[in-house]
């Protein structure tokens, strides 16, 4: 699980441990990653397994990976949430902010799923799962880097899927809308937004939490979904499908 310091990569892993999976944590953050465990321990009894990985750099891909397959075995699923976001006017984007986008959203999946995928198909099964964006589909002013690197995102889920679908490793992706989390939207922290007005645009009528994404995250990852591969499944109350103002 990258990403299992905070937010939906937290959530995601308090899930797959409560449903009896011994689960294997990175992020870049220590100390988030030690509450953590320490969250799993306190729901099972046993501690989690983690180390810090920055997934967009090889080297520590590949240490990361290596030591956690050491002390945990080799993994049946992996969740990459890690993810990096920004936001501004289009016409200032600065080449660093692109390759940081690039690097830990796009670079970073493939990186992961090289490394964990490599020991899955030796073994003939196992299950990833990434994490694209409502801006793998669509467009938002101002996310420029971010959505080129969650549309690399929808395509190397579909790419892998395809190409290891035949050796028993399904590749599949959700998309999380507008989903409440520790940080605070940024456009409503400028003041262009309010609450409101994100609601006022989600059919359900309400900003989706972390359970909400969990759920598909534990499907994707199960063997009810054995037949699915190459997908994202959009995560959104209706918002991608809403064509009303």
């Amino acid at each position: 699980m990258t990403g299992a310091g905070r937010g939906i990569g937290r959530a995601c892993a308090l899930a797959f441990a409560q449903e009896g999976a011994q689960v294997a944590l990175s992020s870049r953050t220590a100390e988030q990653l030690e509450h953590v465990s320490d969250e799993i321990g306190a729901l099972t009894g046993d501690r989690a397994a983690w180390t810090t990985i920055d997934v967009s750099e090889e080297d520590q891909v590949v240490r990361g990976v290596a030591e956690l397959t050491e002390r945990s075995g080799p993994f049946d699923v992996l969740i990459n949430c890690a993810g990096a976001f920004s936001i501004g006017p289009s016409e200032h984007v600065e080449a660093d902010t692109v390759r940081a986008m690039l690097n830990c959203n796009a670079l970073g999946t493939i990186l992961m799923c090289r490394e964990v995928g490599r020991t899955m198909l030796e073994r003939g099964t196992g299950r990833i799962v990434n994490f694209a964006s409502l801006l793998s589909f669509t467009a938002f002013p101002g996310r420029t880097a971010y959505a080129a690197s969650k549309g690399a995102v929808l395509q190397t889920t579909r790419s892998l899927g395809v190409e290891w679908a035949s050796r028993g490793v399904t590749v599949n992706a959700v998309a999380p809308g507008m989903i409440r989390i520790e940080t605070v939207h940024p456009q409503v922290a400028d003041g262009k937004l309010t609450e409101d007005d994100i609601v006022r645009r989600i059919p359900m009528g309400r900003r989706g939490v972390p359970s909400d994404v969990t759920g598909p995250v534990l499907f994707l990852a199960s063997e009810d979904a054995a037949y699915i591969t190459g997908e994202t499944l959009v995560v959104d109350g209706g918002w991608l499908s809403y064509g009303y103002l």
